[in-house]
C-alpha cells in the first residue's frame, strides 16, 4: 500500500506570511511603536537645521522658520520655546 504525502501549498503558505505581518503592523500600530520613528522623522536637527529662539537672518545669509519641524528637549519632549530655523539657499 503506497501512502500518498500531505503537502501545504505555496498558496497557503505565502497567504499565512502575509497575514502575520499585517497583525505584526497592527500590534505596532496600536502599541505606539511607531512613535520613535515619528519623532525622528520630524525632528528639526535631522532635516539640518537648528533650533533656535528666534530665527534671524544675518547680511547676505537668509533664513527661515520651518513650521513642519519640531524642536525637542533634553527630556523628548516638544520644546515650545523654540523655533526650526533652516539656511536658504
Amino acid at each position: 500500500m503506497k501512502k500518498k504525502a500531505q503537502s501545504i501549498s505555496i498558496n497557503t503558505i505565502v497567504v499565512a506570511a502575509i497575514a502575520l505581518v499585517v497583525m505584526i503592523l497592527i500590534v505596532m500600530i496600536f502599541t505606539n511603536s511607531f512613535a520613535g520613528f515619528n519623532r525622528s522623522a520630524n525632528a528639526c536637527e535631522s532635516s539640518g537645521a537648528e533650533c533656535v529662539e528666534e530665527c534671524v537672518s544675518e547680511g547676505p545669509i537668509l533664513r527661515k522658520i520651518r513650521n513642519d519641524l519640531v524642536c525637542y528637549g533634553p527630556d523628548g519632549n516638544p520644546d515650545k520655546d523654540k523655533v526650526c530655523c533652516q539656511v536658504v539657499g
